[in-house]
């Protein structure tokens, strides 16, 4: 399994683009309106990372990894059946 798009909600967009783009390299686009302000970049493997701010107040600061899966619906079946609540269908 890998992590085909990482998203992150952090006050401090410039900051974390800032780390990444240090740390591994990466070039951060301007922000895409159409994904919630977010700066892109490319991933090693071939995914995408996304940081944006939260786009209300009531949005809390959060990594989400989105998983690469050779069947998605036999994925979300075990994870259902593992006790998980699907928020959002797969895409």
């Amino acid at each position: 399994m890998q992590v085909y798009c990482l998203e992150i909600v952090t006050p401090d967009v410039e900051a974390v683009c800032a780390a990444y783009a240090q740390l591994h390299g990466m070039t951060f686009s301007a922000p895409d309106a159409g994904l919630g302000n977010a700066r892109t970049a490319a991933m090693v493997n071939g995914g995408k990372i996304g940081v944006r701010a939260p786009m209300h107040e009531a949005e809390e600061p959060v990594v989400r990894p989105y998983w690469l899966v050779p069947d998605v619906a036999a994925a979300v079946q075990a994870v259902e059946a593992a006790g998980a609540d699907i928020a959002h269908p797969p895409t």
